[in-house]
């Protein structure tokens, strides 16, 4: 939940036109009064920004099945400036969004500075996010995206640019372990960032692969510790908070068993070395006690976050598995029922119109090319768990709808959206 601090800072006249103003309107150098908002994603369900998939009527779904923190769709910069109004909509908020950021790509400190402050006056949320993961070639063409991390000067001056102009919310943002594989470079980056923007950033996001990696092979969850345990034990540290193929609660408790294995070797280390007189870097003094459990991940400066981003895709529900820490097998109605909501809430997002019907089916239609991957736990051979990176052959299900619901073919998804939103054109 966020916290709300009251600062004081020098007061101007609020700017209230629209995005698509010239620069020269916007003031950069001044506020009004604000009511700061510092996130604590510590032992929160984050639902991380899906580019196309993750719209308002999804996150609405996300929310019932109990999602704390959820983003918008990423938006561009230089779109947000000319007052693109598909682009403003990604922004939108939810009032069920309780605890809400917005994410923003962007390659230049002059164009972000004045996205932020169009953000900051026009723009309700509790954190903006910088994007420099984003793998596709469009943006990092662009310098967007993961093309920042190859050019830390830039991304530390757009850092600057709006930890500057958004003072009345976190900044957060969102990293690869690098460009390739064999040359990660995010333990280099989050102490640079520790070190320049410590009480700046509310927290660092790092999907645990690179960009040329893409979505194939499995996150480097050994790796995200490593950059996580690399800042300065004499600052503040940014939270760190992981990211990648958590598909299930036993995914999550996975990663949570295997980075507590590794805080136990650390204890254990500074208990031989206690002895002598001497501490860890990565502990900077801390008793073993301090490294054990929740609290020592954050000693070591990693956040008690699940990050949730493809798995929230074919399971949404995976909030409510997570929190009650057990496996929910999902009956094929309950499944078309989710998908009745989400036709209803695009309806009441996009419009009823023609129009809002073709987003509604178009965005249903994307999503359903994840929902079909979902396995249910009822018919898997035990302990057989599935996995994010796996494509299960097709099988019948234990109904003819469950069947249907698990069909990789478009024609079915298409009959699916039929029952909600109507036939479809013959050419369709």
């Amino acid at each position: 939940v966020p916290v709300a601090v009251t600062t004081t800072t020098t007061t101007t006249p609020a700017v209230s036109s629209t995005a698509s103003q010239s620069r020269a309107e916007y003031n950069l150098s001044s506020y009004p009064e604000r009511t700061v908002k510092l996130v604590d994603f510590s032992n929160k369900v984050y639902i991380a920004p899906l580019t196309t998939v993750g719209n308002l009527p999804f996150r609405r779904i996300l929310k019932e099945y109990g999602a704390d923190i959820t983003c918008g769709e990423m938006a561009m910069a230089n779109n947000i400036v000319s007052g693109q109004a598909s682009e403003w909509a990604l922004m939108k908020r939810h009032a069920s969004e309780d605890c809400f950021g917005v994410q923003v790509a962007g390659g230049y400190a002059d164009t972000m500075s004045l996205t932020s402050r169009i953000l900051e006056n026009e723009v309700q949320s509790d954190f903006v996010d910088l994007n420099s993961a984003c793998p596709i070639d469009l943006v990092c063409n662009r310098g967007c995206g993961s093309a920042l991390m190859t050019k830390s000067n830039r991304l530390f001056e757009i850092l600057d640019a709006m930890t500057s102009q958004l003072p009345s919310r976190s900044v957060t943002i969102k990293i690869r372990t690098g460009w390739n594989e064999k040359a990660p470079i995010a333990h280099e980056l989050i102490p640079q960032m520790q070190s320049r923007f410590n009480n700046k950033l509310s927290a660092i996001m790092l999907h645990g692969r690179s960009r040329l990696q893409r979505y194939s092979k499995l996150a480097n969850w050994d790796y995200i510790l490593q950059a996580a345990q690399a800042q300065n034990p004499s600052l503040r540290r940014i939270p760190v908070i992981g990211n990648g193929d958590i598909l299930s609660w036993e995914d999550w408790q996975h990663h949570q068993h295997m980075l507590e294995d590794n805080l136990h070797s650390v204890a254990q280390r500074s208990a031989s070395l206690t002895h002598t007189g001497a501490h860890t870097t990565e502990l900077a003094g801390a008793t073993v006690d301090e490294v054990e459990g929740d609290a020592g991940k954050e000693v070591l400066g990693l956040c008690n976050c699940a990050m949730l981003a493809r798995g929230a895709l074919i399971k949404p529900w995976l909030p409510q598995e997570i929190k009650e820490q057990r496996v929910i097998d999902i009956p094929a109605t309950e499944r078309l029922d989710i998908l009745r909501k989400f036709c209803n809430y695009g309806l009441e997002h996009w419009g009823s119109d023609q129009q809002g019907v073709n987003n509604t089916r178009r965005f249903l239609l994307e999503w359903m090319s994840f929902l079909h991957r979902y396995v249910p736990n009822g018919i898997l051979s035990q302990p057989y768990a599935q996995g994010m990176n796996q494509r299960p052959p097709q099988y019948f299900g234990r109904s003819d709808l469950e069947t249907l619901l698990s069909s990789p073919s478009s024609a079915d998804w298409i009959k699916v959206s039929e029952m909600f939103l109507g036939p479809v054109g013959k050419d369709y």
